[in-house]
């Protein structure tokens, strides 16, 4: 398998890094105004507006930050 595209405590803004963070099962940060929203989950898909997460939540993506974990 190649190296990972998304590096720890990087910042996931693009459509391309959502891309990537979901082939690669990143497990992803949900932060808001500096406070984790919720556990730490990879992401499972995403639109323009919204990204649902493995257990199926759906947190906006406008109003959220999302930062891949540490390993």
């Amino acid at each position: 398998m190649s190296e990972q595209q998304i590096k720890a405590e990087q910042q996931i803004i693009t459509d391309k890094e959502f891309e990537l963070a979901i082939k690669e099962e990143t497990l992803v940060k949900v932060i808001q105004n500096g406070q984790i929203q919720r556990p730490i989950t990879p992401i499972a898909g995403y639109n323009s507006d919204a990204v649902r997460m493995s257990d199926g939540s759906i947190v906006h993506r406008g109003a959220n930050s999302f930062f891949a974990a540490s390993k």
